[in-house]
């Protein structure tokens, strides 16, 4: 009898487990277009630039497996590629991972976006220029840094300005609108300066850790986050080169219903061994309001003059405005135009985010500024 009862109870389990699957999503964007670039007032370069560019497009392979008693567990896989030339940007190099969710939240490993990302304006997701975001200047100390030589033109980055490798990230919950995170990684792999470690090496050597909170709901929208990062390898490098980048920044919103307005403030600090530390404070105001069937994108941004060991290195920061419109077409295309003005002082040499790997772009010299526009075409799917 406990035979048979034992084979029922057996017999009852088996189809669940049979129809047990992972919900499996395939999703993305292409967006490209094309740009006409100006440069004016440098050494070098001066003139028109025409070239097709891409906005990161990608697709995305992404599920969820229900593991009972409100477990579940996640993956997702970004791939970007280069619609303007059929390239293959990077397999997997978007934000790629997998994790488990629940009530604690949710736990993802693997390569993800973190820090850079919070208080960006709406240029990435519409079909106006990436670009043409404020990241071009809230993701980068000044990007010549003048004559305290920490990297190369437009490469001191924070945060990386892009996703970080070797993750451990998690999310709270959602209280009322309250939520937060914290990211761990053992070595984010090549980034901000000349001498850098190229991978995670010795994990006991580099590491990143970044916080945020935040709140929202209704109409508003407000939060932190701070980041710090030791790169990897930095004990064996050679007076001078990057050590670290230590940065906080603090950003909101208010959506008015006609229009949205925000503000965000980064302070960021690049760190050389031996000395010659380089910290900025920049400053960005994004705005969209509904004109039409469509929707208008303005934002002006401002990095001020950094500091080099504590004294001003003066003429070394950039603004740059932006006016941008993206018109729908359907629920999943739409198109749009955006201008940039990116106006360098004598020692900056700020440039468009993303601008020489989605873009062909060359990047400015010390001092040079650039106009761009901007036509663009962008389908979701």
């Amino acid at each position: 009898m406990k035979k048979s009862l034992l084979a029922v109870a057996v017999a009852a389990a088996l189809p669940a487990f049979a129809y047990a699957q992972t919900n499996v999503v395939l999703s993305g964007n292409v967006k490209t277009g094309i740009t006409q670039t100006k440069y004016s007032n440098g050494v070098a370069n001066n003139g028109n630039h025409t070239a097709m560019n891409d906005g990161s497009s990608r697709f995305i392979i992404s599920g969820s497996e229900d593991l009972g008693g409100g477990l579940k567990a996640i993956f997702q896989v970004d791939n970007r590629f280069r619609p303007d030339d059929g390239g293959t940007q990077s397999l997997a190099g978007g934000n790629t991972f997998v994790g488990l969710a629940g009530g604690f939240g949710t736990v993802r490993l693997g390569k993800l976006d973190t820090y850079y990302y919070f208080g960006l304006d709406e240029h990435g997701a519409r079909a106006t220029a990436l670009q043409h975001s404020n990241t071009s200047i809230l993701g980068y100390v000044n990007g010549s840094l003048g004559t305290t030589t920490v990297g190369t033109a437009n490469t001191a980055t924070v945060a990386r300005n892009s996703r970080l490798n070797n993750v451990i990230r998690w999310d709270s919950p959602n209280f009322g609108g309250l939520s937060g995170g914290l990211t761990y990684s053992t070595g984010a792999s090549a980034g901000a300066g000349a001498g850098e470690g190229a991978g995670m090496g010795d994990g006991n050597k580099g590491q990143v850790w970044s916080a945020n909170i935040g709140y929202a709901a209704g109409p508003l929208n407000v939060g932190a986050a701070y980041f710090d990062e030791k790169v990897e390898g930095y004990k064996t490098f050679a007076a001078g080169s990057h050590e670290g980048t230590q940065a906080w920044r603090v950003f909101g919103g208010y959506n008015f219903g006609m229009f949205k307005v925000g503000l965000v403030y980064d302070e960021a600090e690049v760190s050389s061994v031996g000395g010659g530390d380089v910290k900025r404070g920049a400053w960005s105001l994004p705005v969209t309001a509904k004109l039409g069937a469509g929707t208008l994108l303005f934002t002006y941004s401002q990095a001020m003059d950094a500091k080099y060991n504590g004294s001003k290195d003066s003429n070394s920061g950039a603004k740059m405005y932006v006016v941008g419109y993206d018109y729908p077409l359907s629920k999943r295309t739409s198109v749009g135009v955006s201008y940039a003005v990116l106006n360098n002082d004598s020692n900056a040499a700020y440039g468009y985010f993303t601008g020489a790997a989605l873009n062909n772009l060359t990047s400015p010299t010390a001092g040079q500024d650039q106009k761009q526009l901007h036509l663009g075409v962008r389908h979701a799917f």
